[in-house]
């Protein structure tokens, strides 16, 4: 029997007994698999043995797929290769590893090389260097593989003709709406975002859309918006301010992650966050300070981390609970993978919040994040003229009292509020009937300011607030609110 054959047996033949509890631990113990874990590698399993050689494998953002992975390495036998895209996440699989008694070596940057490994995790960028150098592996699991239309994943694919390939990914698509059919054989989802919520693996979430820049000047590049146009429209005090007060309003203290365009644009947010006396952090992939960043984000000794490029594919930060979407993006699988670091469920979460400040859900068309949505290996369907349809995700709408986002068949908010007809309604109306909604929606909005007042209790929030709503001089409206309630004895 060929090393091959003897992974490809390996996996076959797994027992039902074997596949619940089929990643050991160095104390002797077993991490148990979940029911549709052990159903993707027995169905992995039965297309390897029907011929296919590279397959696929779609699970959403918190379904596990890296267990998955080790379920496969700690069974199967040969060579195998775990392969990544960034090097952020070398550290963070090796610890999985470990923790799985999963023996390995690197082919990584800064880390030791051992071609005696049966197991390596690899960058791909440093497989790629030296390939001439190294034997084809039994196996290869490519993690976020929606990526392997890359011209460095095309190299190292293509230098394993021979080799079986696993591909986990939570967005089989790329930006432009390519498939990956020149890579993969095959594909195979796993349950969807809504149902793994339903069966309490995820966590439920509210989804709120304050924000709505307009990106109308912003040119496309690459096929989403130009980065330095883009931090011009979202790097204002006017916005920065807007999200750092919604977060005080929704979820003040808990542990939240904040996506930015730019160093620079994150690096304001979480000053802005400072001023209002949140305990908040900029990170990026550069950062000298990154470890001991997550660290204390991690011990619950700082509040929220803005960050650009860091942690939306792959990276694992426990303990969110709110996530702020300050990135517009013409990229479903971009928008997916942010949003779905609030989703991972823990101890004492009920909910997450999602705020979205870039319109990502609404105007660019993204839907919420646990739409259903069909995945196909040959990518999105194309219009007449070669670019991608529309997103196919059903169509929602904004409360215009909490700004929370509900499906279009939804008549009323959770908040309580209904929603106002539709726009195509309200032209049809008589003028008199158009004027009052005008007016209900003028006496709404000034109810809302002034509940946000209120709600804003200190300097800092005051501040906050000022530079949401765009103020010229943010610290002196905040001192005379103060010496108002302080003359009239307006209680805080």
């Amino acid at each position: 029997m060929t090393p091959r054959e003897a992974f490809l047996f390996s996996v076959a033949t797994l027992t039902p007994e074997v596949m619940y509890a089929v990643v050991p631990l160095r104390d002797g113990a077993t991490v148990p698999l979940r029911d549709y874990q052990v159903d993707l590698i027995r169905r992995v399993a039965a297309a390897m043995r029907q011929g296919y050689r590279r397959v696929l494998v779609v699970l959403p953002t918190g379904g596990g797929k890296t267990q998955i992975a080790a379920a496969i390495l700690a069974a199967s036998r040969g060579t195998s290769q775990f392969i990544v895209h960034r090097k952020e996440l070398i550290a963070q699989t090796s610890a999985a590893f470990e923790r799985a008694d999963i023996p390995h070596s690197f082919i990584a940057a800064g880390y030791p090389m051992s071609l005696d490994a049966d197991v390596t995790i690899a960058g791909v960028q440093t497989l790629v260097n030296r390939l001439d150098g190294l034997l084809p592996r039994n196996l290869i699991i490519c993690d976020e593989a929606h990526h392997a239309t890359a011209r460095s994943w095309d190299r190292v694919l293509g230098h394993s003709d021979e080799s079986f390939v696993i591909g986990l990914t939570a967005t089989p698509q790329r930006l432009d709406g390519r498939g990956l059919d020149d890579h993969f054989d095959t594909m195979i989802c796993g349950p969807s975002t809504g149902e793994l919520i339903a069966a309490g693996w995820l966590s439920p979430f509210d989804y709120y859309a304050p924000t709505t820049p307009d990106l109308s000047e912003v040119e496309i590049t690459a096929g989403d918006f130009n980065r330095a146009a883009l931090g011009d429209v979202m790097d204002k005090p006017a916005i920065i301010g807007d999200v750092v007060q919604h977060y005080l309003r929704l979820a003040p203290g808990e542990r939240g992650i904040v996506f930015a365009v730019s160093r620079e644009h994150s690096r304001h947010m979480a000053e802005a966050f400072r001023t209002a006396g949140v305990r908040a952090a900029h990170v990026d992939g550069e950062s000298k300070d990154r470890d001991e960043v997550v660290g204390a984000f991690r011990a619950g000794t700082l509040d929220v981390m803005t960050n650009v490029d860091l942690f939306g594919e792959g990276f694992d930060v426990p303990g969110i609970v709110y996530c702020g979407l300050a990135r517009p993006t013409k990229s479903l699988s971009l928008f997916l993978q942010q949003a779905g670091r609030a989703l991972r469920p823990c101890e004492g979460k009920t909910r997450a919040i999602i705020c979205d400040h870039a319109g990502n859900a609404t105007t660019q068309g993204h839907g919420l994040p646990d739409d259903p949505r069909e995945w196909s290996l040959e990518g999105r369907a194309r219009g007449v003229r070669g670019t991608p349809k529309a997103s196919d995700a059903e169509p929602v709408r904004t409360c215009l009292m909490c700004y929370r986002i509900s499906l279009s068949s939804v008549p009323v908010c959770p908040c309580g509020a209904e929603f106002p007809a539709s726009v195509r309604e309200i032209e049809q109306r008589a003028g008199e009937l158009a004027k009052l909604e005008r007016e209900t929606l003028k006496r709404r909005q000034r109810n809302l300011r002034l509940a946000q007042e209120r709600a804003a209790r200190t300097f800092g929030e005051l501040v906050s607030l000022a530079m949401a709503r765009g103020y010229a001089k943010p610290k002196g409206w905040a001192r005379a609110r103060m010496k108002f309630r302080a003359h009239y004895r307006v209680p805080p």
